[in-house]
């Protein structure tokens, strides 16, 4: 977070009523799991527990979602169940398989797709559409229509506070990150515009 007064004191303000929040959603698990337990389905139960986004609470100056930093686009995503004999599965993707070595792993994509559509105007937050993509060896790539914006190694820079995006050092490494970026593009039909390299 950076040394700002108005960042750090609205900050302070939004994260206690987000703990709460949490210490709320805490105590229901809580209730939710003692009850299986008393019920004696708790052996038979999972519970898996996931967000749609996080929030920056002032990291990187800004607030709520609709950025593409690891505050807003990092989720929790927790499944109980070391015990469990059923496989826990999707509508149409089953991911059981991460958690059973025995067992023959599918093939995954080697990067995720972030994209923010339609921008949602949140006061201090990116207001314009972009696209960008998360990749297994951990670097992230993200661009305005037109125009390169980020680039992180998450492994060296977790807080995500060096940009190489700008940084011919790193051209071909950005190119290769484009060209996956835009495989992404072109399988779900998107017409966002990349910068040309």
């Amino acid at each position: 977070m950076p040394p700002v007064a108005s960042v750090r004191e609205q900050a302070a303000k939004e994260l206690a009523g987000y703990y709460a929040m949490v210490e709320n959603i805490d105590q229901n698990v809580g209730r939710i799991v003692d009850c299986l337990n008393e019920a004696g389905l708790m052996d038979h139960t999972h519970i898996i527990f996931f967000s749609d986004h996080g929030d920056m609470h002032g990291s990187h100056g800004q607030f709520r979602k609709t950025t593409p930093y690891q505050e807003a686009v990092q989720v929790p995503f927790l499944i109980s169940g070391e015990k469990r004999g059923a496989h826990a599965a999707g509508r149409n993707t089953d991911y059981s398989a991460l958690r059973l070595p025995d067992r023959a792993r599918p093939v995954y994509p080697d990067s995720a797709y972030l994209q923010c559509v339609v921008p949602t105007h949140h006061h201090d937050s990116v207001n314009k559409a972009w696209r960008g993509i998360v990749t297994c060896s951990s670097y992230k790539y993200v661009c305005f229509e037109n125009t390169d914006w980020l680039l992180f190694d998450l492994n060296e820079d977790p807080c995500e506070l060096v940009n190489l995006a700008h940084n011919d050092k790193y051209l071909p490494l950005r190119k290769q990150l484009r060209e996956e970026l835009q495989r992404w593009i072109e399988k779900t039909n998107d017409t966002f515009s990349l910068p040309e390299l």
